[in-house]
């Protein structure tokens, strides 16, 4: 059997969305790279949390889930060390990123998100994704209720839990390899050309051409 060697062509390349064509290989690699980008990158997410005051309306469980699921940015995980693998006594910075919170509604009622968190210790990098227009919502407070609390950010992959998947989604569909007898095509009159192409159209995923898209949260 003749060896084939996978070839990768980028089609789009975006802040948060890549999409590229993969030729010459098996659906089984495609999707093995599919499950690879969804569980085995490695990203930062915090993982712990102790609340000091908590007057909200949500239990100190539900913020600490919401906290977890809040996307940093990772670009430097590759250079931490994993917590289980660290030297260190507990966490430090080779392996963590500490954060600070601490919000008092004291003029009215008050939105907490995550422009709110305050870095303390680690990499000034691994910070939550950056959107000023609409930050993420961590927590809704009334008048002169408070939240405070520390949590650490530690690196992980998304095999280990879903706060540590580095995409939002990671779709794989069959692209269109089709070839056309041109001559025939010449002899059809212009209705059954359109019901042909109709037809091609819904049965190109019989193609071999793979197509994988990654969208970024």
């Amino acid at each position: 059997m003749q060896q084939r060697s996978p070839n990768v062509k980028i089609t789009k390349l975006t802040e948060h969305i890549v999409k590229f064509v993969l030729r010459d290989t098996d659906p089984s690699v495609a999707n093995a790279l599919r499950r690879v980008i969804i569980s085995e990158v490695p990203t930062m997410a915090i993982d712990v949390v102790e609340i000091e005051k908590n007057s909200s309306p949500l239990h100190d469980e539900l913020i600490a889930h919401r906290l977890g699921l809040i996307p940093l940015r990772s670009e430097t995980a590759h250079r931490k060390s994993y917590t289980r693998f660290c030297t260190c006594d507990g966490y430090c910075e080779q392996c963590a990123v500490e954060y600070h919170l601490y919000v008092k509604a004291t003029d009215g009622p008050r939105d907490v998100t995550s422009r709110d968190l305050q870095k303390v210790m680690g990499d000034d990098a691994v910070m939550p994704v950056d959107n000023s227009q609409d930050p993420i919502l961590i927590v809704k407070l009334a008048t002169n209720q408070e939240l405070k609390l520390k949590c650490v950010a530690k690196k992980g992959i998304g095999k280990e839990h879903a706060k540590w998947n580095p995409v939002e989604v990671v779709s794989m569909r069959y692209g269109a390899n089709i070839k056309l007898n041109q001559p025939a095509i010449e002899d059809l009159t212009p209705e059954r050309r359109a019901e042909l192409f109709v037809k091609l159209a819904l049965g190109c995923s019989f193609a071999r051409l793979l197509t994988i898209c990654v969208a970024h949260p």
